[in-house]
Order: structure tokens, then C-alpha cells, then sequence
């Protein structure tokens, strides 16, 4: 009896290490953390769905394709534009989103896609193809990430720009402008704000919000996703219409230590993900300012003015205003006439080349996510 219970006990062993024999590949995986950062709240869309995504994405992708690897994520939202690249250069963070809008003089020729001129501009995912098409271009604009301690995963954009303003600081003509004070996030923005003859606030969302709870500022210059996803519902409730006023570049960059540090099998996985994000983003954000345009409706005292359409006279007034701008910036420096050269190029293209122009997402149902994997 007693040899028996020992054969069955041996039996019981060498099972339980067939067992753990099957589950050591799993536990054997090597963890790699990687810190996520990004100026957007926690609740935007932009945040909640396209960068969760975006490193679910690549953390799934990561769990299939390879054995010895896995993805650990820590996130961190809301935090100061100003401080994200510091943090990515740094190692704070390993991958960080930003703009170049977001630091003045870091990135000086990419100032001239966002300044108002004679652009399409349909919407964000034909503005998305046409910044990151832009920057795989141009050489030039490439060199800018070059002397940084940042690799770029990729470009995306916003859709046009609205005039988003505080109840009874509605804006019908360009006579309507004097006396505002308007939040502009870039540069771009700050002259076309002054060039319509309202006092520019160049200040990140946090300090623009502060400034709308004091009711010391009438009004922003964005994207309509921001009543939503930012809290601006609860001060803003005019919509203008002005699509040549704006336009935001954003992109996704990650500490170049920290990125070549990953494993040529995880490498692969993050570029190619990256690879055709920037359409997957365009499409969500142009799904994400028609749902904060479809929650401003709901809000009492909202009102929606299209100037090109009810006032086109007064539209050319509004754009004539700000026509020079762009020749400012460019003045005698050829680099930056190329830079706006390529982008009109590319901006015609993809606004009117009908597998990009014909392009159209039905609200509410949220775009597909691609997986990259070829």
C-alpha cells in the first residue's frame, strides 16, 4: 500500500511539472514598461479611445506575434503641454503626445501648415493624411526631430476651426470681433485672432478654463470636440463656423533611448502600428468634433452660425483680414515657402482625389481601428 501511494505521489509530481513545464513560456516573458503621457484628459475621446487603442494595439499585438516579450503600460493625463517634451527628452516619459504648436521656435517650419490661407482643409482625416504626408516629404522637416532626444512615431491633426463663444458674446461680423479676448493655442492662431481685431490669449486649456470660470475671456478658437471632452460646455455656447481660420498639428513622439532599447521584434510591431495611425486618428477625430457638435446642440442657448453660407460677403472679410499672414511668416526664407508649397500640394490631393475627398463617417458609429499587421 505504502509503494503504492509512492508511485501515485511520483505520478503527481511529474504532472504538476508538465503543467508548469506548459505555463513557464507565459511567466518567462520579459516585461517592458513604458510611461504614456499626453496633455488630454483622461475622459476626451482622443484620449480614452484613439491612445488607449493605440497601446492596446501594440500591447495585444505584442502578446500574439512574440514569446518572450509583454507590454506594461503606466498613463499619465492632463498633463502641461510644456512639460510633455521636456518629459519624453528626459526619460520621464517613454512616449509622449504633443505638438509642435505647443513649443514656439522647437519646430519653427511647422508653423506654416497651421496659419490660415487658401486650404481645403475638409476635415480632420483629410488634414491628418496631409501632415503626415508632408513630413515624409520633406527632408527638411524630417531635420527638425534631429537634433532632439525623441523619435517621432507619427502625425495627426485636428478638423477646421471654430470660434467657440461665451452666451452674449456672439459674433456676426468682423466689427464683432473688437473688445473679445479669444484663447489661440499657437502662433498661427495669436495673429489670426489679431488680424480679426480681438485681444489673443496664447495660454494651454488648463489656464484658458481658469480664465472662462473668472469670465475674463469670451471665447476660443478650436476644434469641436472641445466643449465634451475638455469641460467648455459649461462656458461656451455660440459656434461660429471658420474653417480657414485653424488648424493644429499633433504627433506622437518617444524617448530615441527608450525606443532603441526595444527588441527588433517589438520595434517592428510599434512601426507598423504607427504606420497607419495617422489615418485611424484623422477619422476619430473628425468623429469626435461631430459628437461635441452634437452635445453643443443640446445645450440651452446654443446657436450655430455658418458665415460662408449665411453671410458669405462677410466671410470674404473675415479671410481677407488674415490673407497675409502666411507671406509674413514666410517673408525671403525659401525653406518655409517649400513647406507651404508642398503642403497646398498635399492638401488639394487628399481634398479632392476621391478615395481620401469621398471619405465620410457616420455619426455616432465610432471608426474601426486598424491593427497595422501586414
Amino acid at each position: 500500500m505504502k509503494r503504492i501511494c509512492l508511485i501515485a505521489l511520483a505520478i503527481v509530481v511529474v504532472a504538476s511539472m508538465v503543467v508548469f513545464g506548459w505555463a513557464e513560456p507565459a511567466s518567462a516573458r520579459t516585461k517592458i514598461d513604458l510611461e504614456f503621457a499626453t496633455f488630454w484628459p483622461a475622459g476626451d475621446f482622443q484620449a480614452a479611445v484613439g491612445h488607449k487603442t493605440w497601446m492596446k494595439t501594440i500591447s495585444d499585438r505584442v502578446m500574439a506575434e512574440t514569446t518572450d516579450y509583454e507590454i506594461a503600460w503606466t498613463e499619465f493625463y492632463g498633463v502641461h503641454p510644456a512639460k510633455l517634451l521636456d518629459g519624453v527628452e528626459a526619460g520621464t516619459y517613454s512616449v509622449g503626445t504633443s505638438g509642435p504648436g505647443y513649443s514656439p521656435g522647437v519646430f519653427p517650419l511647422w508653423a506654416g501648415p497651421e496659419y490660415p490661407g487658401e486650404a481645403y482643409r475638409r476635415n480632420a482625416y483629410t488634414m491628418s493624411l496631409t501632415i503626415q504626408a508632408l513630413h515624409d516629404q520633406m527632408p527638411e522637416l524630417q531635420a527638425q526631430f534631429a537634433p532632439t532626444k525623441m523619435k517621432l512615431m507619427h502625425f495627426w491633426s485636428t478638423g477646421p476651426g471654430y470660434f467657440l463663444m461665451v452666451p452674449g458674446r456672439d459674433i456676426r461680423t468682423q466689427a464683432g470681433f473688437s473688445g473679445k479676448t479669444i484663447r489661440a493655442a499657437n502662433p498661427a492662431s495669436v495673429a489670426t485672432v489679431e488680424a480679426l481685431g480681438a485681444k489673443p490669449l496664447f495660454a494651454p486649456m488648463s489656464v484658458a478654463l481658469e480664465r472662462f470660470e473668472a469670465k475674463l475671456i469670451d471665447g476660443i478658437l478650436c476644434p469641436t470636440d472641445t466643449p465634451k471632452g475638455f469641460g467648455l460646455g459649461n462656458y461656451v455656447r455660440h459656434i461660429i463656423s471658420a474653417p480657414f481660420s485653424y488648424h493644429f498639428v499633433f504627433f506622437k513622439v518617444m524617448n530615441r533611448a527608450a525606443y532603441d532599447r526595444l527588441p527588433a521584434s517589438v520595434k517592428k510591431i510599434f512601426d507598423e502600428v504607427n504606420a497607419v495611425w495617422p489615418a485611424y486618428y484623422g477619422q476619430l477625430r473628425t468623429w469626435g468634433e461631430a459628437d461635441g457638435l452634437e452635445y453643443m446642440k443640446k445645450l440651452q442657448g446654443y446657436s450655430y452660425f455658418d458665415p460662408r453660407a449665411e453671410n458669405p460677403a462677410e466671410y470674404t472679410k473675415w479671410v481677407g483680414a488674415t490673407a497675409g499672414l502666411i507671406d509674413k511668416w514666410i517673408g525671403n526664407d525659401a525653406k518655409k515657402k517649400a513647406v507651404w508649397n508642398k503642403f497646398l500640394e498635399l492638401d488639394k490631393y487628399y481634398n479632392t482625389t476621391p478615395l481620401y475627398s469621398n471619405w465620410n463617417h457616420s455619426w455616432p458609429t465610432q471608426p474601426v481601428p486598424p491593427t497595422g499587421k501586414k
